[in-house]
């Protein structure tokens, strides 16, 4: 059992949602009593890898293949379902963005989990998972049950502070399962 993020980067860098997405799954990883597991994928410095360590990743799971130029989402969405299977991830967690919103669905239907887009807050309760997000513009809040025993959620940029840690953690390479239909176009 772990709580997995997708950090998404930008030319080899990561951005804040990035860090809050490694803090906030660090947060729930705590919540539920396991831990928390960050996948980079892209060419990502090492030196960079490791900043996600000051914000509670135990594990950094680093996929590189060179056929990755730019979001894929059939083939990016085959690496984080096949990471979250090895890793048994119970929650994956992405970034409320254009990314997140494509990849977390596909994701879900692979994994058979129920999901919640938009979560602004930590889990109100874990049995059964309760989260939040703003409704109605923003005007009021909503309350998502999730029932499923994997859960996949969006975490709306700027809406959790980031809190630093001091998890040690290892990185490790992966290499995906792809065929050229995870490329195709069509």
């Amino acid at each position: 059992m772990s709580v997995l993020a997708f950090t998404e980067n930008w030319d080899g860098k990561f951005k804040k949602i990035s860090f809050e997405l490694v803090s906030y799954a660090h947060q729930l990883a705590v919540q539920m009593g396991t831990h928390s597991v960050v996948v980079s994928i892209g060419n990502v410095p090492e030196e960079e890898l490791t900043k996600l360590c000051h914000y509670g990743a135990s594990k950094i799971i680093k996929v590189d293949d060179s056929r990755i130029d730019g979001l894929v989402n059939k083939a990016y969405a085959a690496i984080i379902t096949q990471v979250a299977e090895k890793e048994s991830a119970d929650v994956v967690v992405f970034s409320h963005n254009f990314t997140g919103k494509a990849l977390a669905p596909r994701v879900a239907v692979k994994l058979k989990a129920g999901i919640a887009s938009g979560v602004n807050a930590m889990p109100d309760s874990l049995q059964p998972f309760i989260v939040k997000k703003g409704v109605f513009t923003g005007k009021a809040i909503g309350h998502i049950a999730i029932k499923s025993p994997k859960k996949i959620l969006t975490l709306f940029p700027n809406s959790v502070e980031t809190v630093a840690s001091d998890e040690k953690a290892t990185i490790e390479s992966f290499t995906p399962q792809l065929t050229d239909a995870h490329f195709a176009t069509k």
